[in-house]
């Protein structure tokens, strides 16, 4: 049973890696970020995701339990990069939501119909 636990947690990471991909696409690879300034780092939404899958991936076959650990300190370090705060730092729940909206706005707004 331990491979296949592994196996499992290896695609739970490669399903949010692809996640967190396409969000550091839209705010890196587009520039669409709120503190970095500067050139578009990749365009390219198919390796973001690819690459970000394949790291959460191994990540998860690697230390399983620990994966969710990882990739919430991902998001997190990703939130305040973006807010501009130190992680110690509170700003409360309507910075959050009103991130989460900003997030979900960019996904809707760019997802071809």
């Amino acid at each position: 049973m331990a491979i296949v636990d592994r196996i499992t947690y290896a695609l739970i990471g490669a399903l949010f890696g692809a996640l967190v991909g396409v969000a550091c696409w839209w705010l890196y690879g587009l520039a669409h970020s709120l503190n970095y300034h500067g050139p578009s780092i990749d365009p390219v939404l198919r390796h973001w995701v690819t690459y970000a899958g394949w790291a959460f991936a191994a990540i998860g076959f690697l230390f399983r339990q620990r994966l969710a650990n990882v990739i919430g300190d991902t998001i997190n370090a990703i939130f305040h990069f973006e807010v501009d705060i130190a992680p110690d730092e509170r700003r409360g729940l309507v910075v959050g939501l009103v991130f989460l909206v900003i997030i979900v706005a960019a996904i809707w707004f760019t997802v071809p119909t």
